[in-house]
């Protein structure tokens, strides 16, 4: 034990786990009576620049208001307190009187769950999950050494949220200034598109699935065979004990493309009740033989109570719909006014009521990126492309934050994306074509803003782009044909004014050039 406190407060009884940059310990809070326990978990960031640091910090702070969110529910730890000491940053948990499944000596040693229990697994879990994600949160590393079974009442606890990591694994590529992200998750558990940076809420219905392969077949994922074709897990073998009812859900819970799962929580939990119904239903057969009037009363009662339920439903979602439009016009025109934080708070508000809203989540973003908040606005809008993976502005918008953060290939990536999804999406375009010139990629930047050009024949900066490529190979009669087109969109565009300057002045040495060879 340590007769330090950290943050003048929590004594180290013991150290539970250190992973990379992120202790957990076991410690006693001394302000309280009894000295109850608690877990304090330390994180340090890989690197010291001031930029990962402030970066740090603000990730810190904005996860701490989240974990302090889902703190609300029984099966998630409270967070108690959170804050900075020399750099290095603490969290500080309830603590779980409890065993993790990693630890469980069944789980241990590859003994096979019945499937009672890994229903009962399931439901219990999956009520978690429901929670988490209505609150717009992925956790990103589910796991059996991340679950806990609570002592108290046998419950699960779901711990170890993905995002913490995300702060103790940020660094930047040494000279370059370039941020690296860092796939949160745990092989053998992760979707393949968590693996590529893309989280999504059905990411984490898969990691759950993966868990639960390994509690009926007794053994870790990494050991059971992929088809090499499809690349999905073929497990079924290894448990002949399970049904083909429940095999057919974890199938679709740990499908290897996330389209082709589940796509939220509610779903696995409908076909679960499924199962369950068929079960009840089987002690009826040999029964009495039900009346034609009760079997009449049963078909009203299936129409007059959805249309009842229907009325009351209705009005309250037609009127929280109404409000968080308000909210999100009001950011919209926060954001002409310049007035950034407040239209953030409005934003915040919408998703807040509708956590689906894909376009509030994506303008939260670019309000975000207007305080130069890069590493926040990419948060948003990846929310955003998570709820609807065809809303192209979104997919902008990590394009531009990923610009933003130096990440130039990265962006490029992403803007192909947002045209992907729509091949009229001009945006796109125009942001590629700015890349590419950036990155020196002349006759491409020149290619792709030309699609511009052909879609929106107005849009004078697109000219001025070609432009300033044309320039730079030095075709300039060209680029010259091109800035006056831009001009006359908007003649009293500086940047194009001075372009063309320039270009005069090259075409005027040039000639001149050519009359003393003459």
């Amino acid at each position: 034990m340590s007769d330090k406190l950290i943050g003048k407060r929590y004594q180290v009884i013991k150290c539970l786990r250190t992973t990379g940059f992120c202790k957990t310990f076991l410690a006693k809070d001394t302000h309280l009576p009894d000295t109850p326990r608690c877990i304090v978990k330390k994180l340090q960031p890989q690197s010291t620049e001031e930029f990962i640091l402030d970066t740090a910090r603000r990730l810190f702070s904005n996860e701490a208001k989240v974990l302090y969110k889902l703190s609300n529910h029984l099966q998630i730890p409270r967070l108690l307190a959170h804050m900075e000491v020399d750099e290095e940053f603490y969290l500080v948990q309830e603590f779980i009187e409890g065993q993790d499944l990693s630890q469980d000596e069944r789980f241990k040693h590859g003994e096979r769950w019945n499937e009672a229990e890994v229903q009962d697994f399931l439901r219990d879990v999956l009520g978690i999950l429901t929670f988490v994600h209505q609150n717009s949160v992925i956790h990103r590393d589910i796991k059996p050494s991340n679950l806990i079974r609570r002592n108290s009442d046998g419950r699960m606890v779901l711990i170890d949220f993905g995002a913490v990591k995300e702060i103790t694994n940020m660094t930047l590529t040494e000279g370059q200034g370039n941020l690296l992200t860092v796939a949160i998750g745990t092989p053998g558990y992760m979707a393949s598109e968590q693996q590529r940076g893309d989280p999504r809420f059905n990411s984490d219905i898969y990691a759950l699935g993966m868990t639960t392969v390994q509690a009926i077949t007794g053994l870790h994922p990494d050991l059971i065979p992929r088809d090499r074709e499809t690349g999905e897990i073929n497990w079924r073998d290894r448990a002949p004990h399970c049904s083909k009812n429940l095999a057919d859900i974890i199938d679709r819970m740990v499908r290897n493309d996330f389209r082709e799962r589940y796509q939220n929580v509610n779903e696995v939990i409908d076909d679960l009740q499924l199962i369950q119904g068929k079960r009840r239903k089987d002690p009826l057969k040999g029964g009495k033989i039900r009346s034609f009037r009760g079997l009449k009363s049963r078909w009203l009662l299936i129409f007059l109570i959805p249309f009842a339920t229907g009325l009351l439903v209705l009005a309250p979602n037609i009127w929280n719909a109404l409000k968080a439009l308000g909210y999100y016009n009001q950011g919209n025109l926060l954001i002409k006014e310049a007035k950034y934080e407040e239209a953030i708070a409005y934003f915040d508000e919408a998703v807040k009521i509708k956590s689906n809203f894909v376009e509030a989540w994506t303008n939260k973003g670019f309000a975000q990126g207007k305080l130069g908040r890069h590493l926040e606005k990419f948060s948003s809008c990846a929310r955003a492309t998570n709820i609807d993976a065809d809303f192209a502005e979104a997919w902008n918008c990590r394009g531009l934050a990923r610009a933003d953060l130096k990440q130039y290939e990265l962006a490029l990536r992403e803007f192909d994306q947002a045209i992907a999804v729509d091949n009229g999406f001009y945006n796109g375009f125009f942001n590629k074509g700015q890349i590419q010139l950036k990155l020196g990629q002349l006759e491409d930047s020149i290619k792709t803003t030309r699609v511009v050009i052909s879609i929106k024949p107005d849009h004078s900066y697109a000219w001025t782009q070609v432009c300033q490529a044309l320039y730079q190979l030095k075709q300039y009669k060209d680029a010259k044909a091109h800035c006056q087109e831009s001009l006359k969109l908007k003649p009293d565009h500086q940047p194009t004014i001075k372009l063309l300057e320039k270009i005069n002045n090259q075409l005027n040495k040039r000639s001149a050039l050519n009359k003393e060879l003459k």
